[in-house]
Formats: structure tokens, C-alpha cells, sequence
């Protein structure tokens, strides 16, 4: 799946009352109008968030305001799983990952997402195979 660069900076989302993902000062690597794919999403915490290859080359993890979605349908590939009920379902969160869809090792391995952001070696040639699958 691929979505369009809508918003590039913190400042265009408006200041953040909840999270810590950006503040109004924050600049994205991102290209507004540019289709960027997306690898994965997430609530953490209570802010959706999705994976995509930004203009880095590499995998980071950013609010989907900053994207025009449109009506999108999964990818048959994708799995999902929720890692919260209780914060699913409107109470604290426990775990700051409450739910995660996308690739099934993002979903079925807890630390993938940590690896991912950490560049580890490993988390990213999954993570690459994916996108250029995603990519044919």
C-alpha cells in the first residue's frame, strides 16, 4: 500500500497534546505530494502510527496525519495483533504498544519494532524484503 506526503512538519499537525512522537518544531523527512509505502501501523499508546520508508531510505515509524490514506484495503500478507486490551478497549495502557498490524514478523516478534528504529542488521533486511515485495 502506498499513501500520499500530505504534511511534512509538527507544526502542520498542530501541537501534540498526548505522545511524544513530534513536537511543532519538528521537521519529517518526508516530501509533501510524494507516495511513500507503508510496511505496518500501530496504536502506541493512543496515537496511530505507520511504518513507512521515508526519504531517509530507511524504516521510521510517523503519525498518519501526516498522510492522505484515502479508503485503503490490507494487504493479504498483513496480520494483526492486539497487545493491550485493556488500553484497546479505553483504559490505561500497560504496554505501550496496544495493537500492530503489517508483515507477520513486525506483528509476531514484540521487539521487531525496537530493532527496526535501533537499525538493527537483522530487523532491516526483513524489513527491506518486505519493501521490495511491496514494491513489484
Amino acid at each position: 500500500m502506498f499513501v500520499r506526503c500530505t504534511f511534512s512538519t509538527g507544526a502542520e499537525l498542530g501541537a501534540p497534546v498526548r505522545g511524544n512522537f513530534y513536537s511543532t518544531e519538528t521537521v519529517f523527512d518526508l516530501t509533501v505530494g510524494e507516495g511513500y509505502p507503508v510496511l505496518g501501523m500501530g496504536l502506541f499508546e493512543t496515537i496511530l502510527i505507520t511504518l513507512v520508508c521515508d526519504d531517509t531510505g530507511k524504516p521510521n515509524w510517523l503519525p498518519v496525519g501526516l498522510f492522505d490514506f484515502g479508503v485503503r484495503g490490507w494487504l493479504a500478507s498483513w496480520e494483526f495483533a492486539r497487545l493491550d486490551g485493556v488500553a484497546a478497549s479505553g483504559g490505561d495502557a500497560s504496554n505501550r504498544w496496544v495493537a500492530k498490524w503489517g508483515y507477520p514478523e513486525l506483528v509476531r516478534e514484540p521487539d521487531l519494532t525496537d530493532r527496526l528504529i535501533e537499525r538493527d542488521p537483522v530487523a532491516l533486511a526483513i524489513f527491506y524484503r518486505e519493501l521490495a515485495a511491496l514494491r513489484e
